[in-house]
């Protein structure tokens, strides 16, 4: 596949948990609808009460990662279809850039409740722009699904007739696939069943797409959620979001470490392991002085299948002092489950992290040294939720998002902002003062709080 790289750009969501509609949008779209092209970092940080629609954005990208990498989607993605609708609409704009070629990729999939009261994907569109003598072209469609269509499986037909002349056993193959898609609840588009055809048909711009987009999402696109990290405040396990990048090859994904006891891994992960944690203590020390993490190497163990093993203990190192890592603070141990991904996204413009509640356990000024420094040097995309208002004094104002109380508008930008404004001073007053488009705040009394908690302790 020719080299590629791939940025999210826009984010839709409709009827999904409590948004109605929303969309967010990183700065540099404006620019590349423009035809303005950069190398910069794109940060997203969203920022809102509790409730207002955060962890929404984060679930619609995990969703997306989902949905991309071919795997079965939770019958549970159901209770987070907004309460009086039976379907969601998630849509994403990606710009894309292959060599000297330069894209505007669309993919939006609906979700629905079915009459068993388990989920269909029941449409699913994928279509282009390309830049072309510095004008965008008409969108193409390259596969515009529904559940709902008979025999011909997917539209344009064009597509659709490109596929079957080339094979006349495509026509019993999509339906096979699309029955399969259904029934295990998985992207038509991206299963395995409907990309061996695909793959098979498609030429030119059509492949270069599809192919682009899974390599992004699959290998670059790092979504950390809260009960993903929700391990390690319970000392259970260490999770490590992580990629590992040599002239050989590229190690991406997720390893969990037992916090609580010894782990027996396999000789594969062990090493993996090693590199991860040689590649975070480069930055960890920098991040918390004298501080290194440590394998504590127990020997060879064989594991349940008969396999050999390495049995080993996850250190904190200070100075000559060693202790079980559990121990640490769980601020500690979350910078140090996601810095693999951070590095990653640091250093390649190809790389995207989300992470939810980035500032939780999060010294406040070491949370604002380090999105700093990530905004001033990186050149990958990041996105995240947080309560800690420092990022409002360090950040860009295009890269802060907020959240409304209006369900039909979920996000926006606050308006009116001067560079000498301090945004997290300007974000307060329009709390108190309003003076935006939409309310940024359901407002609490803290009188009623007060009162609330003296009935509640009669």
């Amino acid at each position: 596949m020719r080299r590629s790289v791939v940025r999210i750009q826009e984010i839709k969501l409709n009827k999904f948990k409590n948004v109605k509609q929303g969309t967010i949008s990183f700065n540099s779209y404006n620019n590349i609808k423009n035809k303005v092209f950069h190398n910069n970092t794109d940060i997203m940080g969203i920022y809102g009460q509790n409730g207002s629609g955060k962890t929404a954005v984060v679930d619609s990208l995990g969703i997306l990662k989902d949905m991309v990498s071919g795997v079965s989607i939770n019958n549970s993605v159901k209770n987070l279809i907004l309460h009086d609708s039976n379907e969601c609409v998630l849509e994403y704009v990606f710009m894309v850039e292959i060599e000297d070629d330069k894209f505007l990729v669309y993919y939006s999939f609906e979700i629905s409740v079915n009459n068993e009261n388990s989920i269909d994907i029941s449409k699913e569109t994928i279509s282009y722009s390309k830049l072309v003598d510095d004008k965008w072209k008409n969108k193409i469609k390259i596969i515009d699904y529904d559940i709902e269509f008979g025999m011909q499986t997917f539209r344009p037909k064009s597509k659709y007739d490109e596929v079957i002349n080339c094979n006349k056993e495509n026509i019993i193959n999509l339906g096979v696939a699309k029955a399969l898609s259904k029934k295990e609840r998985k992207s038509f588009i991206f299963s395995e069943d409907s990309l061996k055809i695909f793959k098979s048909s498609f030429i030119g711009d059509n492949l270069l797409i599809i192919d682009s987009l899974i390599y992004f999402i699959r290998l670059n696109l790092f979504v950390i959620k809260n009960e993903y990290l929700g391990a390690i405040n319970t000392n259970q396990i260490m999770p490590f979001s992580f990629r590992i990048e040599s002239d050989e090859e590229v190690s991406t994904g997720e390893i969990g470490i037992k916090l609580f006891d010894v782990s027996v891994i396999d000789k594969a992960k062990f090493n993996v392991l090693n590199k991860i944690i040689n590649q975070i203590n480069i930055v960890v020390n920098a991040i918390i002085p004298n501080l290194r993490i440590d394998i504590k190497n127990y020997g060879d163990q064989l594991l349940e299948d008969g396999a050999e093993g390495t049995k080993i203990e996850l250190l904190s190192v200070r100075d000559k002092n060693k202790v079980p890592l559990k121990y640490e603070s769980d601020g500690i141990k979350k910078i140090v489950s996601i810095l693999s991904a951070l590095i990653a996204m640091y250093n390649n413009r190809t790389i995207c992290v989300v992470v939810d509640e980035l500032d939780a356990g999060v010294f406040e000024y070491l949370l604002g040294e380090i999105l700093e420094v990530i905004q001033e040097n990186a050149k990958g995309q990041l996105i995240f939720t947080s309560h800690n208002l420092r990022a409002l004094e360090k950040l860009n104002k295009e890269c802060i998002v907020f959240t409304t109380t209006n369900p039909l508008n979920r996000y926006i930008k606050l308006a009116n902002v001067k560079n000498n404004n301090n945004l997290r001073d300007f974000y307060l007053r329009g709390i108190l003062l309003g003076g935006q488009k939409e309310d940024i705040y359901e407002e609490t009394n803290k009188f009623e709080i007060s009162y609330a908690f003296k009935k509640a302790g009669r």
